[in-house]
């Protein structure tokens, strides 16, 4: 599948699933518009995806902030001249620890308030500073970087803090998505969602680390073999669905199925949620 003359913006690339799927659309000979976080990471992957022969302008800064998505728009459509493809790959939230004596909610607050911000609200915001653009050019195509959190076969497993407010979040981009391709569909707009496995991203080696540190059934085991546990269903028991195919999930997984997606190959496909997992959700 190629890309040839299109121009992909990608969200929160800078690592992990975001930054091999700017790489694989560069690959299939896409321009692209990146933006992490961080600027060191945003300059080390505009570097390679200048190595690969594609274009690249890079806008770093916090996808959350409206400034932020506005400066990447306008900035891809001045370098470019157009907007083919949106990639929205920001998710996560805020889990740190708040004691407030004063107000017994606050812990709850800060991390719905940040999960939303970053799994909800930047994807949102972002379609809505795109659409236009694609609009009058009655063409593009919208991927939003669900969850498999976000479905509703899913157990709630209390791994993490933010476990809630991430799975409403996730769930909310799903049901996002299928509104906006009822919206767009008479405009030639494809939008769709991925909702990734489990794989060994940075902030699943962080969780892996921490829960064998600090769960008494779990002392001794390698931080990456646990993982490869909970990834292939040997804690099926402990609240995580089985994985009929038993074999480690990649980003790479993720990164071909956002080029699927792109492609003229899914022209006739939008207001879809494509599980990319390993068969762990049977919805």
């Amino acid at each position: 599948m190629k890309l040839d003359g299109k121009v992909s913006l990608i969200s929160a690339c800078g690592r992990g699933i975001g930054k091999e799927v700017a790489l694989t659309l560069a690959k299939a000979g896409s321009n692209v518009v990146i933006n992490s976080f961080s600027s060191e990471n945003t300059q080390a992957l505009a570097n390679e995806i200048e190595g690969l022969g594609a274009k690249v302008v890079s806008v770093a800064g916090d996808i959350t902030k409206s400034s932020v998505i506005l400066e990447m728009v306008s900035a891809g459509i001045d370098a470019f001249g157009k907007i083919d493809i949106l990639v929205n790959n920001v998710g996560g939230g805020s889990a740190d620890e708040i004691v407030d004596q004063d107000n017994p909610l606050a812990e709850v607050e800060a991390i719905w308030d940040g999960t939303y911000a970053m799994s909800l609200k930047a994807p949102v915001l972002m379609c809505e500073a795109v659409m236009p653009h694609l609009i009058e050019r009655k063409s593009g195509k919208i991927i939003n970087m669900s969850s498999l959190a976000g479905r509703p076969g899913m157990p709630h497993v209390d791994l993490v803090p933010l476990s809630s407010s991430y799975h409403s979040a996730k769930a909310g981009l799903i049901r996002y998505t299928q509104l906006l391709a009822d919206q767009l569909g008479r405009h030639n707009i494809n939008v769709n969602a991925i909702c990734p496995g489990i794989i060994y991203t940075d902030g699943w080696r962080d969780l892996s680390e921490a829960m064998v540190a600090n769960h008494p059934e779990y002392k001794g085991e390698d931080p990456r073999q646990w993982f490869l546990g909970v990834a292939e269903g040997r804690y099926a028991g402990e609240g995580m669905p089985q994985t009929p195919l038993r074999r480690e999930q990649t980003t790479a997984d993720i990164a071909e199925a956002v080029l699927f997606l792109a492609s003229d190959a899914a022209a006739n496909i939008t207001g879809q949620t494509l599980n990319v997992d390993g068969g762990m959700a049977k919805d």
